[in-house]
C-alpha cells in the first residue's frame, strides 16, 4: 500500500481547546490533510460515543479510542479488547473499600460505582461530560474497554496491587485504567497492521503522559506548546498550545499541508 501520511490526534489537551471545541483552524488544517491524501486518526482515552460528533465535524473516519483499546477504521469498529471482569471486580471492590470511585466505559456509555466523589465532578467538567450512570458491577454484564479511578495522587500503591492493569494518570483528578503492555501505541500498531498503512510516514500530535508511548513509535512527533515536559523532551517538534493555532502550525512544520 502506498506511503500515505497517517496523523494520530490526542484530544484533549491536543485537538480541543480549552473549551473542549476544535479550533476552525484545526478543522481546515484537516481538512488540506485529506486533500493531500493524509489519513487523520484520533488517538484518545475516550470512549467511542464521546467522538462521534467530532469525527463528523472534522472529517476525521478513524480512530484508536481507549488508550488502544478500541479502533475504528473508515466509521467501522476493526478492534475491540475488552478487560478481563475479574480484574475489573477485584479493582472495583478494593476502590469502594478505600473510598474511591471507579468508572467503567463500555463503547456506548460511561458508569460509575457513585456519583458522590468531588474529583469525578471535576474531571467531568475538564472533560465537558456529564456525570456518569451508576452501576458497580457493569463489567459483568457489558464489556468494559477501560477504567478510570479518582484520586490525586497514590497511583502507584494500585499499580502494585493490579500489575496486570495499567495506571496512567489523565487528569489532576485520576488515571485511565487498561490492561498492562496496552497503550495508544499499541493501538497504532494494531491499526496499521489491520489498514495495511505504513509505519514510515506516522505522526502524531499529543500534549499527555498517556502519548508518551505514541510518540516513542511513530516516526515524527509533534507537542503541543502546552504539553508536560515530558513530552516535550520526547517529542521530534513543539508547536504553539491548542488554543493558539498549534494543530496547523505542527502539519505546516511537517510539511503536511502547504503554508498559506
Amino acid at each position: 500500500m502506498p506511503k500515505k501520511p497517517i496523523v494520530f490526534f490526542d484530544l484533549d489537551g491536543t485537538l480541543l481547546t480549552s473549551e473542549k471545541k476544535v479550533a476552525q483552524s484545526s478543522i481546515k488544517a484537516i481538512q488540506k490533510l485529506i486533500k493531500n491524501d493524509g489519513i487523520p486518526v484520533l488517538a484518545t482515552g475516550r470512549p467511542a460515543f464521546e467522538t462521534k460528533e467530532l469525527r463528523g465535524e472534522t472529517g476525521i473516519r478513524s480512530a484508536v479510542l481507549m488508550n488502544g483499546q478500541f479502533i475504528i477504521h473508515n466509521g467501522e469498529v476493526v478492534y475491540r479488547n475488552r478487560i478481563n471482569p475479574v480484574l475489573l471486580k477485584n479493582l472495583e471492590e478494593y476502590a469502594t473499600k478505600n473510598g474511591v470511585t471507579v468508572c467503567f466505559h463500555t463503547a456506548e456509555r460511561i458508569y460509575a460505582t457513585n456519583n458522590d466523589s468531588e474529583l469525578l465532578k471535576k474531571d467531568c467538567e475538564y472533560c465537558d461530560r456529564e456525570l456518569p450512570a451508576v452501576d458497580r458491577d457493569v463489567y459483568m454484564t457489558k464489556p468494559v474497554y477501560q477504567a478510570e479511578i479518582y484520586m490525586e495522587d497514590g497511583e502507584e500503591e494500585y499499580q502494585k496491587k493490579f500489575p496486570k492493569l495499567n495506571f496512567v494518570r489523565n487528569s489532576p483528578f485520576g488515571c485511565d485504567i487498561f490492561p498492562q503492555g496496552i497503550s495508544k501505541a499499541t493501538g497504532i500498531k494494531e491499526f496499521l497492521e489491520i489498514t495495511g498503512y505504513s509505519k514510515e510516514n506516522t505522526y502524531a500530535f499529543g500534549d499527555g503522559l498517556n502519548d508518551l508511548e505514541m510518540f516513542q513509535f511513530v516516526k515524527t512527533s509533534v507537542a503541543m506548546g502546552n504539553s508536560v515536559e515530558e513530552i516535550k523532551e520526547a517529542a521530534t517538534h513543539i508547536v504553539n498550545s491548542h488554543d493558539d493555532d498549534g494543530i496547523d502550525q505542527g502539519l505546516k512544520l511537517c510539511g503536511l499541508i502547504d503554508p498559506e
